[in-house]
């Protein structure tokens, strides 16, 4: 089936001003597009009357309506994910969360579920909305580990890479230990689920766990 060359076109440009921190410049977007400056000048006229980019100065960046279609999209993947981290938090006996990137340098928890029967005499409870670096933290670790191999990886990237999950200890809360695996999802650079515990737990029936709920998070944000 033939594509709509336009708004292919018009997607490519969003992706590409979407993964630029600073915006890009209408002569930028025509060279990564390979198409004439004034057919990229259209796109982005076009664009920017729906709200998805803002032009500031010279630059373009995501606009208001990009963060509101996000924002739907984010209620919708939590909605199906709360289940799935229910389970999993039962089933290890941990505070389990659901973590998206936010942008190219940071990821935020937009979701987290908390066993039903408490194992050990602290529970660690994972703060919903809060933002932190991709490099610190197993969820962060989980999402960076889906993009292809870079000579600076971190070896905690690299193992997370090989193995298929990320185990951190104490990088974003003294005593706490956390296991994710990170998941593609339209419309997102990456996500990742995981349980993070005080108590200890065996890491690789927990990672066995954690893997199968990226895997069913996957399946169920492409439905």
């Amino acid at each position: 089936m033939a594509t709509l060359q336009g708004l292919d076109r018009g997607l490519r440009a969003l992706d590409l001003i979407s993964l630029s921190a600073d915006g890009l410049t209408v002569a930028d977007l025509a060279a990564r597009l390979e198409i004439d400056r004034a057919i990229a000048y259209r796109i982005v006229q076009t664009l920017e009357e729906h709200a998805l980019v803002s032009r500031q100065g010279k630059r373009v960046r995501l606009g208001a309506g990009a963060a509101t279609l996000a924002g739907r999209f984010r209620q919708q993947l939590v909605l199906v994910a709360q289940p799935v981290l229910q389970e999993l938090a039962d089933g290890t006996g941990a505070s389990a969360f659901l973590t998206l990137a936010h942008g190219a340098r940071e990821c935020v928890s937009v979701a987290g579920a908390q066993p039903t029967v408490q194992h050990g005499p602290v529970q660690v409870g994972y703060r919903i909305g809060v933002r932190h670096p991709l490099e610190r933290g197993a969820n962060g670790v989980a999402i960076l580990a889906l993009q292809p191999p870079l000579p600076d990886d971190s070896e905690e990237i690299a193992r997370a890479r090989e193995l298929g999950y990320s185990v951190t200890s104490g990088q974003l809360q003294q005593g706490a230990t956390g296991i994710a695996a990170g998941f593609e999802v339209p419309g997102a650079v990456g996500a990742s689920v995981g349980v993070v515990a005080m108590h200890e737990f065996d890491v690789e029936s927990v990672a066995a766990r954690v893997r199968e709920s990226a895997s069913r998070l996957a399946s169920l944000s492409k439905a």
